[in-house]
């Protein structure tokens, strides 16, 4: 039985190469919008206390709540300084903390601590100056394994700031409880009145907090009332009370009373070794002068 080989025609050799060159120059482009597709972030700064990163968001489409889509639209990019940043973030609070024996609807805490602040600011100036329209800035801390996470934008002159989870574990996918609420110092710059964009209305809604830009960079800044407060406390003289300087003049007399009873009783211990000493002194001569013989009497000498 005789092989018949076929051999490629010159038309069939020049397809085949043709889709082998389409195939491989194919690959990196699949590649490079698999890898866009992949992720929406895009890493702006990171440290040992977190990271920041700009969040692309993408349109939503029409849902049983919204019959038209919904984009994202913000005023980026924005350019705003480091000083009003630190005011933004040193002026947020977090309240509604389910903590044991504490009163949630009263008790506030800081949202960042002063080591955060310093952190965060520079970076998320450079983010909103990098963002774009469709981008906001997603923030991340790490403190002792627990991870406190948000959003913020800037829209027109305002920025709404968004909390997705704060101090969850990190294995804990789920933000925590509703209860949380967001405010500001000072309230003047707060936005009370804020209608959020709808596409920021989500199921769960989250603590969010709008604060107008423009009047908090005319409000004067905070004076360190705080340190001058304390020098001057520490350079003045302590004021006291008549009951509490006589308290405190008794004290130094009983002090001084005390010395003296101890020394009395330094010098009579002093006395009695100094006669002991001297007893013990006379009992040693006693002793010695009769242990001394006496001499003999000398005979009288004869007279011739």
């Amino acid at each position: 039985m005789r092989l018949m080989i076929r051999h490629p025609t010159p038309t069939q050799s020049r397809l085949s190469g043709f889709r082998l060159a389409w195939q491989l120059a194919l690959v990196p482009c699949l590649l490079l919008c698999a890898c866009s597709l992949g992720t929406n972030l895009t890493p702006v700064g990171q440290g040992p206390l977190g990271t920041v990163a700009l969040e692309r968001q993408t349109s939503r489409g029409t849902t049983a709540k919204y019959g038209t889509p919904q984009t994202f639209q913000a005023s980026h990019p924005a350019h705003l300084t480091a000083s009003l940043m630190g005011r933004l973030l040193t002026g947020l609070s977090v309240s509604g903390l389910d903590r044991p024996g504490s009163s949630m609807a009263q008790e506030s805490y800081p949202l960042f601590s002063h080591e955060e602040v310093e952190f965060l600011s520079p970076l998320i100036v450079t983010a909103l100056a990098q963002a774009q329209p469709d981008q906001r800035v997603r923030f991340t801390m790490q403190d002792d394994g627990l991870k406190t996470q948000g959003t913020l934008y800037v829209h027109k002159t305002t920025l709404r700031v968004t909390l997705s989870h704060y101090r969850s574990a990190a294995a804990d996918g789920q933000a925590r409880p509703a209860t949380l609420l967001l405010s500001f110092t000072p309230p003047q710059a707060l936005v009370r009145a804020d209608v959020p964009h709808p596409w920021m209305i989500v199921e769960p809604e989250q603590p969010r907090i709008a604060v107008s830009l423009e009047a908090l960079s005319q409000l004067p800044a905070p004076s360190p009332v705080t340190a001058d407060h304390n020098t001057t406390a520490e350079a003045a003289p302590i004021q006291t009370s008549p009951t509490a300087e006589q308290s405190r003049l008794q004290q130094e007399l009983q002090s001084a009373k005390d010395v003296v009873v101890k020394q009395a009783e330094e010098l009579q211990k002093l006395k009695a070794e100094l006669e002991s000493a001297r007893r013990q002194l006379a009992e040693k001569d006693t002793a010695a002068s009769k242990a001394k013989p006496k001499a003999a009497p000398r005979k009288p000498t004869a007279t011739p």
